[in-house]
């Protein structure tokens, strides 16, 4: 007969392989489904703008050079070095995805605003991105806000907005404010152009958020995401980029990711799970000495901490009774060995016996006041010789002859007592 820890093992060994047996069959079906043919022609990368607003620094040198380097936090925090970082990070996010990024500005250099839409224009961008913060009188004023030119580019600011709340609002507590018309700015613009204000750098809180790096990823991402669901061409351009330059041997330059093999991944987690089950089965099947060196080892520790056990006390030893001839009645009459038909339940409670269970051996053996019946040719009266003996002047020589019979069995000690 095979112990029960050998059945709990083989079910808990055999789930994980069958599912995982079956993944791995149903892998390979998916993975044989036919990759997206590449196109005719080689296609061409969606092209995003991104300006970094403001830039340049004083230079005592050249006096007559224009710099601009924006709002300035109370914590001495510029808005163009922060423009081009977070500039900076969008771009990575959007070549990731296989889209041409063009700054206008790569540097800390000024650059003014004609030339900076020009360079959109010229690089043939199908959207434009311009990243500021802001600024105002008041220090709590606090939130983001979308500027757009004009109702051409309205539904993209709309499209930023939401993905800039998404982003910021839960997590930061960066509020919603919405967006806003400002038809002075990027007049120019031959395609849809926003302007994203992230913060307020006079906030001294949004301005502390501004200067840490987790803040400006989410920025960056959540204009990624903006970008991305205003032109959703985005995602179908990259698949046939990728097509185009597997079909062509082409290794691309941008950091996307691989899928994993399919085989890979059954395989490893197939062998994760014989790890797991192997080391399951040696506890189930060496459990005892498993524990023993578990203890030992605790026992080790313990000595090399020098940690010692406090000594096992003794159990006090109980004093002798001062009458062992009572012990011994009371342990024949509640063990059944002595009869107790006859005894009035007080005598009987007199003998060490609870009075609940008196009452019970009383009604159970018909127990009534009066005399005894005679067990023996002595009679009822008790026995001087065995009382003395004793102690105890209630044993009668009839239960003297039981005792007896019960531990003297052969015939002469029958014949002693008058069987």
């Amino acid at each position: 007969m095979r112990h029960r820890a050998t059945h709990l093992l083989h079910v808990i060994a055999c789930a994980p392989v069958a599912a995982l047996v079956a993944a791995s069959l149903a892998l390979p079906a998916h993975a044989q489904t036919p990759a997206p043919s590449p196109p005719a022609k080689q296609p061409k990368a969606y092209v995003v703008a991104i300006d970094p607003g403001h830039g340049g620094s004083a230079d005592n040198n050249k006096p007559d050079q224009p710099f601009d380097p924006g709002v300035i936090a109370p914590n001495g925090l510029q808005e163009k070095d922060v423009t081009l970082d977070v500039a900076r990070r969008l771009a990575a996010l959007l070549d990731s995805d296989l889209v041409k990024v063009v700054l206008t500005r790569s540097d800390d250099s000024y650059v003014d605003i004609g030339p900076r839409m020009q360079t959109a224009v010229d690089a043939g961008a199908k959207l434009f991105v311009s990243i500021h913060f802001n600024s105002f009188t008041d220090p709590t004023t606090a939130g983001a806000l979308v500027l757009y030119p004009g109702d051409e580019s309205l539904a993209f600011a709309q499209t930023m907005s939401e993905s800039l709340a998404n982003a910021l609002v839960q997590r930061y507590q960066i509020a919603n404010n919405g967006v806003q018309s400002k038809p002075d700015l990027w007049v120019h613009a031959t395609m849809a152009a926003i302007t994203v204000e992230g913060a307020y750098m006079t906030n001294p809180r949004e301005a502390a958020l501004v200067n840490e790096p987790a803040f400006r990823d989410a920025l960056a991402g959540a204009v990624r995401d903006g970008v991305e669901k205003q032109a959703p061409e985005i995602a179908t351009l990259k698949t046939q980029i990728l097509a185009w330059n597997t079909a062509h041997n082409i290794v691309s330059t941008h950091a996307v990711a691989s899928p994993a093999p399919v085989g890979g991944v059954a395989g490893g987690m197939l062998l994760r799970w014989v790890i797991v089950v192997g080391l399951l089965a040696a506890l189930v099947r060496w459990r005892r000495r498993v524990a023993t060196v578990l203890r030992w080892a605790w026992a080790t520790a313990g000595n090399l901490r020098g940690d010692r056990p406090a000594p096992r006390q003794r159990r006090a030893r109980r004093p002798p009774h001062p009458d062992p001839g009572l012990r011994l009645r009371r342990a024949l009459v509640l063990g059944g060995r002595l009869p107790v038909r006859g005894r009035t339940p007080a005598a009987i409670a007199g003998l060490g016996e609870a009075p609940h269970r008196a009452r019970l051996s009383a009604q159970r053996d018909g127990a009534r006041e009066g005399p005894r019946p005679a067990l023996g040719r002595l009679g009822r009266s008790p026995t001087p010789l065995f009382a003395s003996c004793t102690g105890a002047s209630w044993l009668s020589s009839s239960n003297f002859a039981s005792l007896v019979r019960l531990h003297f069995p052969s015939g002469w000690c029958g014949r002693a007592v008058g069987r």
